[in-house]
């Protein structure tokens, strides 16, 4: 007996959630992103003081996260361009959570996985929640 095993990479995750919305192809696109070995976070400003990126869509700020560093290298390219005040972190999936819990403590309640046509928006707080539930 063979057994055909399919890697989905996270665009072709979100780009079923995208066509059928359903709660279980969002789960699994948090599932996915719970699965990745660690996030990317963008931090502007001096080192000694920096912040992390935060977005605005209709006067909502929204935490800016990415799958791997190349996406989050691309963003800043294409919104910041001055590389020479942005630094790209990396933190391990489990204890990025503490990280995105600081972010929500500034306010901001968003937060949007790879920005551009492959975005993946959910409420920090449902990430949050999905974090802390992680088996690890």
């Amino acid at each position: 007996m063979m057994v055909r095993l399919e890697k989905h990479t996270f665009d072709q995750v979100v780009e079923q959630f995208l066509h059928i919305r359903t709660q279980k192809s969002r789960q699994q696109v948090l599932d996915y992103i719970l699965a990745m070995p660690a996030l990317y976070f963008v931090q502007c400003g001096r080192r000694s003081c920096p912040v992390p990126w935060i977005t605005f869509e209709s006067d909502v700020p929204i935490a800016m996260v990415f799958t791997e560093y190349d996406r989050a290298t691309q963003a800043i390219k294409s919104f910041i361009g001055d590389e020479h005040i942005t630094r790209i972190v990396g933190l391990p999936t489990n204890a990025a959570s503490m990280y995105m819990a600081a972010v929500g403590a500034q306010g901001v309640s968003r937060v949007c996985f790879n920005h551009g046509p492959q975005r993946f928006d959910a409420m920090l707080e449902e990430v949050l929640l999905a974090m802390n539930s992680m088996k690890r």
